[in-house]
């Protein structure tokens, strides 16, 4: 991994994705489903550490696994409609208007930030944890 990409977000093959998957007419599932690819292609390029469940302990480094801060970044459906407009993809007015929409279908659907289903406790269903140091040699 190149210096510096341990905190980028948006690589350019993600954005060239984007760039030539989205149109304005959109469906929201399939926004969520581009966003699933988008999240695909970040994880990719991402290191992680081993996938715990909220409590275990890390076999790596011990530490407990719990908090929302140890959970494994992704790419959210507001992220990706907000990089229309950070990228030029989208005008600002389109950018705008797409995330009052996509507010109110998730809303409406009971849609965690990456566009799946919630519990009726508003948990997200299928949420997973990881430890939050780095792999060894890395």
């Amino acid at each position: 991994m190149a210096a510096g990409d341990g905190n980028r977000v948006w690589f350019p093959e993600m954005i060239e994705t984007l760039r030539s998957e989205w149109n304005e007419a959109m469906s929201f599932p399939a926004l969520i489903e581009l966003c699933d690819v988008l999240d695909g292609m970040f994880q990719r390029r991402r290191p992680r550490g081993p996938i715990l469940p909220p409590g275990s302990r890390c076999p790596e480094c011990g530490r407990v696994v719990g908090s929302e801060s140890q959970q494994r970044h992704s790419i959210s459906v507001r992220a990706t409609i907000l990089s229309l407009g950070r990228f030029g993809i989208a005008s600002p007015e389109v950018t705008k208007l797409t995330e009052k929409e996509w507010a109110k279908y998730r809303t409406e659907h009971r849609l965690d930030l990456y566009g799946h289903r919630t519990t009726s406790t508003g948990e997200p269903m299928g949420k997973e944890s990881i430890c939050a140091h780095a792999t060894p040699g890395e």
